[in-house]
Parts: structure tokens; C-alpha cells; sequence
């Protein structure tokens, strides 16, 4: 959680690195209790080509209501995982094909990041990228990240791994941070490895509304919305899962890549 706004500024204000309660923002007070604006990299790039070509240059890229580029970050099983630009309202089936296509068949994308949320892909392939166009797919544009998802692999055991990390790399200042990710993660990695023995999807419908919104950042809301995706995305899988326990995916190599990934053996239960 470091790199939220608000816990960049409480750092350069010589606190924790951790995210503080608004109001106020830090475009109402920030370092040194001064207005700060705090944008990414990409977007202070496009400033700057918009101040030297002009807005009708930016606006000649992309879609009326969505002008301009971003960069995707696409990995999983594609042919050419990688970072590239593309015009804002691409749809993901044209982001895969920009990177190489499938590399075996898939049966779902992860768009937005960890953050984001999962579409089945017949329902994503047209889904254009955009705020509002993946919105409306239920899903999030988020970071630009696409993650192709093969069938051979289980999203549930997948998603267990995920949610695991961001249990741990919580702020650890709330309860839904402290409790509720921890409790969530142990929930969906029983359902993966176990079925419903130990409470399997009523345990997790019960908790995702307690992580969500009740935090003292977004970052549970984040980790809700992904295991939401989830359920909705795969109900057959979450199904057979809950009667029978693990199916042969859950012990294919991880897709979903995490920080450290290399430096040890993650044990995903």
C-alpha cells in the first residue's frame, strides 16, 4: 500500500508509508500541508506531448469519448506477453491478437490488475478498453494489465494465491485489512484445495461484504471486487469446486504473477 497517494505523501511528510483518512486529500493538503498533485508516470508523458502537439493531436487516437493511448500490460498464455500501447477503445480480443494470440485455449481475462475483475472470454472479447466500456462488461480498466487465462488452469486456486499476497501486503490498519483478507484468503484456498468442508462459497458471499467499503482504504475494496469477479465469472467451476474439492488445475505452475515470484515457494493454502 506505499504507493496510494495519500501514503506517498505521509512518507515525504516523515510518517509510515501508509495510507491516511480523507478528507483531506492530498490535492487539499498535502507534503508539508500544501495542495500536492500526485499523477503516474504515463500520465505526466501525456502532458507533456499534449502540451508540445496540442490537444487535437491527442485526440486524433482513440475514441471520441476516450481520446488518446495507454499502455496494456499483457501476460499469461500469449504468445508475446508484454507492455504496449494502444488507442484507447481496442478491444481485448485485438490487445491478445497484438500479442500474438492465445497460446492454448482460454477460458477467461483478467483486466485491470488485482484490482480489476475477471470476464469470461466470449464476454470480454469485445469488451472495448476504456473506463467506461469495461464498466458496463462489469468489469475495470485499473492498471491496463490483461492476464489470459487458459482452461487447463484453476481461477479459483489462482485467485487464492493472489488474495493471499494482498492479505499480507496490507496496511494493517483496520479490521477489514487485518481480519477480512486473511479470512477471505484462507476461505477461497479451502474452497480451491477442499471444497465446501469448511464453509466454501457461503463463507466467502458472507465475507466479501464485510471487507468491502468498510476499510480505512480502498485497498480490501480492491480485493473484494476481484473475488466477486470471480464467483461471477466461473460459477460452474466454484460449483464443482464446492461438491467435489480440487480439480487437476490447482496444481499447475502459477500464472498470476506476485512480487518475489522465484525468490521462494509459495504455499498457497
Amino acid at each position: 500500500m506505499s504507493s496510494e497517494q495519500s501514503s506517498i505523501v505521509q512518507y515525504l511528510n516523515g510518517g509510515p508509508a501508509k495510507p491516511t483518512f480523507a478528507p483531506p486529500r492530498p490535492h487539499e493538503r498535502g507534503v508539508n500541508g500544501k495542495p500536492t498533485l500526485v499523477h503516474n508516470v504515463e500520465t505526466l508523458a501525456h502532458l507533456a506531448l499534449i502540451a508540445r502537439r496540442g490537444d487535437r493531436w491527442f485526440r486524433g487516437a482513440g475514441l471520441p469519448s476516450a481520446p488518446g493511448s495507454m499502455l496494456v500490460t499483457v501476460s499469461g498464455a500469449v504468445i508475446r506477453p508484454g507492455v504496449y500501447e494502444i488507442e484507447m477503445g481496442m478491444t481485448a480480443a485485438e490487445v491478445i491478437r497484438l500479442a500474438g494470440g492465445p497460446a492454448e485455449p482460454l477460458q477467461a481475462l483478467l483486466i485491470g490488475g488485482y484490482f480489476g475483475a475477471w470476464l469470461p472470454v466470449e464476454a470480454a472479447w469485445p469488451v472495448p478498453m476504456t473506463h467506461a466500456g469495461l464498466r458496463a462488461a462489469g468489469g475495470a480498466l485499473g492498471a491496463g494489465i490483461v492476464i489470459a487465462w487458459p482452461a487447463a488452469a484453476c481461477p479459483i486456486a489462482g485467485t487464492a494465491r493472489v488474495v493471499r499476497y494482498l492479505a499480507e501486503e496490507s496496511a494493517g490498519q483496520c479490521g477489514p485489512d487485518v481480519f477480512g483478507l486473511p479470512a477471505l484468503a484462507d476461505a477461497l484456498a479451502s474452497l480451491a484445495f477442499s471444497g465446501g468442508r469448511d464453509g466454501g462459497l457461503g463463507e466467502i458471499a458472507a465475507l466479501i461484504p464485510l471487507v468491502e467499503r468498510r476499510g480505512a482504504c480502498r485497498h480490501p475494496d480492491g480485493a473484494g471486487q476481484l473475488v466477486r469477479s470471480l464467483l461471477t465469472a466461473f460459477p460452474a467451476d466454484a460449483c464443482w469446486h464446492q461438491r467435489q474439492g480440487a480439480c487437476g488445475g490447482v496444481r499447475r505452475p502459477p500464472l498470476l504473477p506476485l512480487p518475489g515470484d522465484g525468490e521462494r515457494d509459495w504455499d498457497w493454502t
